[in-house]
Order: C-alpha cells, then structure tokens, then sequence
C-alpha cells in the first residue's frame, strides 16, 4: 500500500468520527425530546487490501449504519400496559362516579328515602284517620320517587357522557391510524424499496412509534413490521393498518332492546373489533358492563316498589272513595290477552278474582261484584265487557278511555273501591294505586292522592280508622319478593350497592398496579432508548480523541511525503 493509500485510511477515520460526533450530538440535543430513540453510530473496517502473498492490510473506517437503541418485545409490553393503565383510569372513573351518585351511607340516600316512606307509613297505622299524616306519607312517597327519578336520569346523564367520550376517542384513533399510514408511506420511500430492519428514517420511525403508543391509549395493537419498513396494526386478527392504507373505525349507533346500543367497527368494510383495553375498550365496558346494569337495576327497583305498594294499596279503602277510578298503565292494546307481550301491561296477572264495589254516597250501602280475571285468555275489552254486560254493573260503567287506560267510572252519586283482589289485575293496570309508572324515569305518586289525601287506603275492611292496609306496606320493607330471589326491596338495593362497592374497590387496586406496571416498564424502556448524558459526554471524547489521532496520522504522512519530494 502506497502513502495515497494511507492517506485514505485517516481520511476514512476522519470522517468516520465526525459522522458518529454528529450522532452523539444529536443525540445530546434531543435528550429531553419526547418519543426519541437514542441513536447509535454503528462503525465497521473498510475491506482489507493486499499487499502481498497472503498478506493483507486495512484500508480504514467506514460508517455501516445508524441505529435506533430499541427493544421491540419490551416497547410492545409497554404499549399493552399504557393500554391497560387508561383502561384501568375509565373502570376507576365510572366506578367512582356511580357510587357517588348512589351516595349511599349518607342522610340523602336511597336507603334512608325508603326508610322514611315506609316509616309514615308506620305512623300512620297508629293514626289512619290523622289527615295530616297522611299528607305526611303522600310527601315521603313524592320524596321517594323524585329520588329515584334523580338517580336514574343522572345515570342517563353518566351514559351520555360515556357515549361523547367513546366518541371523541374513536376519532382521535382513527385519525392515528391516518397519520400512521401516511409515515409507512414516507419511511417506505426514504428507505428504499427494499429497506431493512434497522431502517435510516430514524426520526420518521421515532414519530411513528410516538403515533402507536399514543393509540394504544385507546386501543390495544398488536404491530407487524414488513420489509420495506412499514408496519402493520391490528386490533386482535383485524388488520386496521396495512402498509400506507388505514382501513379505519368508526363508531355505530343504533336502537336495541335497552337503548342505543353502540360498535366499534372497520370503516372500510363494517366488521366488528373487538376492543378489550384501553379507554375505548374500558368506555365501552362500563357502558354495558356498569352503567346499563345499573339503569336496568334502579328500574327493576322501582318497577317492584310501585307494583308491590300497590297490589296492596290497590285493594284497600281511605277515609273517602274515588268517583273515577283510571288505571295508570297507559298504551294498553284491548285486542292481545292481558298477559301477552303485546299488551303493554307492564307486570304479569294471575288467574284470580278482585271485588268491585259501587257505594251509595249518601247511604254508605254498596253493591259488590266479583271479577273473575283469566289474564291467558282476557283481553282488556274483553275485562271492559265482563263488568258490563255478564257481571251487569249498575251504577258504574268500565270503558278503555283515550290513551288505552283502563277506567271505571261511578254514576252521579255513587262511589267505587275495590277489595280482596287475588288476580293482581288491578295493580297491574295501575287501578287504585299509590304511583303511578312502572320505571325509575316514570314513577310518581297518583295525582288524585296528592290532591286528596283521604283517599290513601288504610283499611281493607271498609272499617273506619282500619290499619290493615297500611300495616301490610309497612310489612313489605323486609318482605321477600320472588323477582328478586327471595330478597326483600331494601335487601336487593343493598346487593347491589355492595356489588359495586367491591366492583369500585379492585378498580381502585387495579388502577395503581397499572401505574406501577407501567413506571417500571418506562424505566426498563429508558434505560434502553434513553439519551444519558453523561455516556454520550464519555463517547464525545473517545471519538474526539479519535478523530485528533486520524489528523495526527495524516500530517505525519504529509511529513513523509515531504520528505520523499524533498530527497527526489
């Protein structure tokens, strides 16, 4: 090798150091920089020449590659606990927000409300001829009701706000799928079209990577890099990304059985993800998993106490009797038998009998009739037609008024009341009940009581200052229903407020393991990504010192040559 050649090895390490100088550099310059790989120069000996028989010597330094410090299997742990953590902050946060509403343990909760209804109802067993404690248990029941309204339309509000999130979040992730996209497209092109596994758009694939983690705060992917430098995001076996195209998501609403039922799907093609981490799966979650359950149970509650007070109230009589008795239950369809699914009568009716009675005003004498109810094979018309015309009622006159309620009205001097009702019929058509509805969003208490107290029924016997109606209500708190496996109405909302104290309680520990999950993976990725400083400062020199040895080593070839031009 001749001295031209050994001035090509300094200048070779010459430019070397300078390009790894650089890199180190660069590297110090984006210590702090969210997202940045710590790169690494990566320097390999030039081919070696010959310089005789089996005898060969370097020929100096190149720069083979610049690599991005990454560990592919420890970034996608950390993208599943970043997914995990956000879901973990959604479950913690709807959790929290439901037993909030509940507010259960305090002075202005569901439970004191129930206490406090049934408790006047107490008192006014010890008094049932007291208008003012009637008045009394007609503003517990409104107190009662208007709570479990309250709840019930901020559980609405809670799925609203579930829904607007969900919302919001599938945008934004589909709009990361576009980015994400469009950079495959500019790494594959920046590349090469044969590309490689360490690639050289570093800082496209340092955006890139930024880009995924942040989608898998609302998505949980799976990622797979293709030759050409590209990568491919799919949702469980659901490619999402392929290469430079996004197949997309969107968000689908429609009308189910419960309400709006909400999919994620694939925009390009409608199938269905299924999505079980991060925010979007979490919302999702709770939607269906806690804040429909808990419409669902606050409207089964309500369904129960109005159904249960008044199939008692229903067949009991108050200081006066009603002139008109309209049942509550409106939309009825007089064709469908009572019990079809068609009818629109809210709760089920057994095969019995209930007692009508038409009052005299001025005499107190009544007439009683039995109606027979066969719920299987009766429709209301048909419930309308047996008062009237097989039963002959006098003095009374049942009819299906405008908005399909059941009514019965007395002639001009006369009164109706109703006893011993065996069918249910009654309480299921919203007849001489104490509310009205048969929802959380519904339930009332009946207008005509708010109006006149005295027709709250106490007694069951037609006894002036009787109680046995009101001790029958007072008997239903801690009474066992069969909807509700045996539970009574206080002990079902209790089980279920404890269902989500414990529900409430792992979320709370789940939430911080993921904190810790993901602290610790962070600083597993950093220490492998990471820029530090002071190493980069240690390389800075060792290249320095590097590069001030390739100038020293040129200059003494000079000095040779020199020497050489001189003496020729």
């Amino acid at each position: 090798m001749g001295l031209n050649g050994a001035l090509q090895i300094g200048r070779s390490a010459m430019l070397s150091s300078q390009a790894a100088i650089s890199v180190a550099g660069n590297n110090m310059a984006n210590a702090a920089t969210p997202g940045y790989h710590r790169q690494i120069a990566g320097l390999a000996p030039n081919r070696s020449s010959p310089i005789g028989r089996n005898q060969f010597v370097g020929t100096g330094v190149g720069l083979a590659t610049i690599n991005r410090a990454i560990d592919s299997a420890l970034q996608s742990r950390l993208r599943d606990a970043i997914s995990d953590q956000h879901s973990a902050m959604i479950d913690e946060r709807f959790l929290s927000s439901i037993e909030s509403i509940q507010n259960e343990l305090t002075d202005n909760d569901l439970s004191s409300k129930l206490s406090a209804f049934f408790n006047a109802f107490s008192e006014l067993a010890n008094n049932p001829l007291d208008n003012a404690v009637r008045t009394v248990v007609v503003q517990q029941g409104v107190s009662l009701a208007d709570h479990i309204n309250l709840l019930r339309d901020q559980y609405g509000t809670l799925r609203e706000e579930a829904d607007r999130a969900l919302s919001v979040s599938v945008e934004r992730a589909d709009g990361l799928l576009n980015e994400i996209a469009a950079l495959n497209t500019q790494i594959s092109l920046a590349e090469g079209a044969a590309g490689s596994a360490s690639g050289g758009a570093n800082s496209l694939r340092d955006r890139r990577d930024q880009l995924i983690s942040e989608l898998s705060i609302y998505i949980e992917v799976d990622t797979v890099e293709q030759a050409n430098g590209s990568i491919d995001i799919l949702v469980g076996s659901i490619p999402v990304v392929l290469a430079g195209e996004s197949r997309g998501i969107t968000m689908r609403t429609q009308n189910g059985t419960n309400g709006s039922e909400v999919s994620i799907r694939v925009r390009e093609d409608g199938t269905t993800l299924d999505i079980r981490s991060g925010s979007i799966g979490a919302l999702q979650q709770q939607r269906e998993e806690t804040i429909l359950p808990a419409m669902e149970t606050i409207d089964e509650f309500a369904s129960q106490l109005a159904f249960q007070v008044n199939a008692v109230h229903s067949q009991g009589q108050g200081i006066h009797h009603r002139t008109e008795a309209v049942g509550s239950v409106t939309g009825i369809d007089a064709t469908e038998s009572l019990n079809a699914d068609a009818s629109g009568v809210p709760w089920e009716i057994r095969n019995g009998v209930f007692e009508l009675h038409v009052v005299n005003s001025s005499t107190g004498l009544r007439d009683t009739y039995q109606v027979a109810v066969d719920p299987e094979n009766m429709s209301l018309q048909d419930l309308v037609d047996r008062i009237n015309v097989e039963l002959g009622v006098t003095d009374a006159t049942a009819s299906i008024g405008p908005s399909g309620e059941f009514r019965i009205t007395a002639d001009a001097g006369h009164e109706i009341a109703f006893s011993d009702d065996s069918s249910g019929a009654l309480a299921a058509l919203g007849v001489n009940g104490f509310f009205t509805g048969s929802n959380a969003a519904e339930i009332r208490v009946d207008q005509a009581l708010l109006d006149d107290p005295s027709l709250l029924a106490t007694s069951s016997d037609f006894t002036s200052g009787g109680n046995a109606v009101a001790l029958q209500i007072v008997g239903l708190e801690d009474s066992g229903l069969a909807d509700f496996d045996g539970r009574s109405l206080r002990e079902q909302w209790q089980t279920s407020v404890n269902s989500l104290a414990v529900r409430t309680g792992a979320a709370r520990t789940k939430l911080e393991s993921s904190y810790l999950v993901r602290e610790s993976l962070e600083a597993q990725n950093q220490a492998v990504s990471g820029v530090s400083i002071d190493e980069e400062a240690i390389d800075l020199m060792t290249l320095q010192r590097q590069f001030q040895a390739a100038a020293r080593f040129i200059s003494v070839i000079d000095e040779t040559m020199q020497v050489l031009l001189s003496i020729a």
